[in-house]
């Protein structure tokens, strides 16, 4: 009867225990929950190969650890209308390319989409920065770059019957510029150009001169500096997507902030096995 009774309770005890949920948080494996996800020191290992599987710094390591733990705060925006109200782990997007797929979408949808840059701050940065956009000697520059013989020749012979150089480069040149006024200081200039540069006059053009394999480059002088501060012009794209950065990252972390105010986050930062380094 006593051994019935022992049995019984035994029995009573396993069903009870069986019945109680797994809780990462009292794994030793578990290294970080955010929100209604729990990462896994084999998640970070995984994480960590494919960045570089020999890093051994730990502040390296710890700024993977941070990236992953931003990462995956970012997944539960993605996925707030679908959570169960249970900590589950990563599963598939555990995976950093699958990961990252849908980090882009967010970020595109919550911070890159929303980046309005006017022209008055481009001008306002230009005017701030001037000293950023001064070059040294050097020499103003056109150029047209075909790709074929004939059309080398056929562009040459424009010119040579005083078409202007810019028109030319509009109708036959495959660099981007299509001939509009390009800035070198001397030693930018390549050493198979700098010798025809030398010897050209102030708004002359050059022969057609072979670059390689079928590809020729014609230049045109338009003037030689002691001394040239860029136009706004000429810089105001590099100026743009400097800004765009910087706005972006402004963005990007007050989306993050936002976020760590609406999800949990514990990080167990003891329970890794380098030691954890805060970012300064």
């Amino acid at each position: 009867m006593v051994k019935k009774s022992l049995f019984l309770i035994l029995i009573c005890f396993l069903l009870l225990n069986c019945k109680r949920e797994y809780d990462p948080q009292n794994s030793m494996e578990t290294i970080a929950v955010v929100g209604s996800f729990y990462i896994s020191k084999l998640d970070l290992e995984n994480e960590i190969k494919s960045v570089d599987e020999k890093v051994e710094d730990p502040a390296i390591l710890s700024r993977i650890y941070d990236s992953l733990v931003e990462e995956t705060l970012m997944l539960n925006e993605f996925f707030k209308n679908q959570s169960n109200g249970k900590i589950n782990s990563l599963g598939e997007f555990a995976e950093s390319k699958r990961r990252k797929e849908i980090i882009s979408l967010l970020l595109e949808e919550n911070v890159y989409s929303k980046i309005e840059i006017t022209n008055e701050e481009v001008e306002d940065y230009y005017n701030s920065n001037q000293e950023k956009f001064k070059k040294g000697e050097g020499f103003l520059i056109r150029q047209i770059i075909v790709s074929g013989a004939r059309l080398k020749d056929e562009a040459y012979s424009l010119l040579l019957k005083n078409y202007s150089f810019e028109e030319v480069a509009r109708l036959y040149s495959i660099s981007p510029e299509k001939g509009k006024p390009q800035y070198f200081e001397t030693k930018e200039i390549p050493e198979y150009l700098l010798s025809e540069v030398l010897t050209l006059k102030e708004g002359k053009f050059s022969k057609p001169i072979e670059i390689s394999d079928d590809n020729f480059q014609i230049i045109y002088l338009e003037k030689k500096v002691k001394d040239y501060l860029l136009p706004l012009d000429m810089v105001r794209q590099m100026i743009r997507l400097k800004i765009a950065d910087e706005k972006a990252e402004k963005m990007r972390e007050d989306f993050l902030n936002s976020l760590k105010k609406k999800y949990n986050v514990v990080l167990f930062t003891d329970r890794l096995w380098f030691k954890y380094v805060k970012e300064k």
